[in-house]
């Protein structure tokens, strides 16, 4: 793949293609169920919370999973449930209000617990919701790495520029608005709900969950697949805030 179509996939959003991000999906699943799932878990229920349209379950359902996804989206609960497998079955909710007295052996929360406003409130729901011997995998971007405000998504050249999120808010509303300009108040929500690794494993705490893996990235799984390249894993200590595109964690 050349650099420049490598390019084009920067900040590649569901709005772009539809169709191609639901594939995209798929790939991520294939991944977590190859390197996360398989090794830890030992049940065949599965939620997938932020499920968007569905493909992650789709590779799922393909191995013999019984899937559940929850989306805050109603529009892509729709586009999720026309275009999966009948098995597979798809709620509209948001997992900060959300409760159910299903139990599920594997718990996916794949770049979701960034944009959450009421973390704890949703950590808490989830550990409700996992069986006895289940696994939770959770993964996001940090805060201060270098993309940890999605500024990706943008449409103006802020879209790739590092660190940009780590302006003062003063200043970083001053770009959105004069330079960015488009959804201007969703960029600022991500601005006010980043988390840090630190601040995660202390919310975890705080509700209950045991961390059992934790994997840091230079280049993380969804980078490698939409570029094609290698993933990269990083160990630099504190500075991994820093350096890490994102991180990985399994817990029971």
């Amino acid at each position: 793949m050349s650099f420049f179509n490598r390019l084009k996939r920067f900040g590649m959003t569901a709005s772009h293609d539809r169709s191609g991000y639901r594939d995209y999906q798929m790939q991520i699943g294939r991944y977590y169920l190859e390197h996360f799932v398989k090794p830890y878990a030992t049940g065949k229920t599965i939620l997938d919370i932020g499920c968007g349209e569905g493909g992650v379950l789709t590779a799922f359902q393909q191995e013999g999973y019984q899937c559940t996804g929850i989306e805050y989206s109603e529009k892509r609960v729709d586009y999720a449930r026309a275009n999966s497998a009948a098995p597979i079955k798809f709620l509209s909710g948001d997992i900060q209000a959300f409760s159910s007295q299903e139990k599920y052996d594997i718990i996916l929360m794949l770049d979701v617990i960034e944009h959450l406003e009421n973390k704890l409130p949703a950590l808490k729901n989830i550990k409700q919701m996992q069986s006895e011997d289940g696994i939770i995998i959770i993964s996001f971007p940090p805060f201060r790495s270098p993309f940890g405000g999605h500024q990706q998504v943008m449409s103006s050249f802020l879209k790739y520029i590092p660190y940009l999120q780590l302006l003062p808010e003063f200043l970083y509303r001053w770009a959105l608005e004069k330079i960015e300009r488009n959804n201007v108040a969703s960029h600022l929500h991500n601005y006010k709900t980043g988390i840090t690794m630190q601040q995660f494993e202390n919310l975890g705490h705080q509700a209950g969950l045991e961390i059992i893996k934790k994997l840091r990235y230079f280049v993380r799984p969804r980078q490698a697949l939409r570029f094609n390249v290698k993933v990269r894993p990083v160990r630099l200590g504190f500075l991994a805030e820093y350096f890490s595109t994102g991180v990985t964690y399994i817990v029971k």
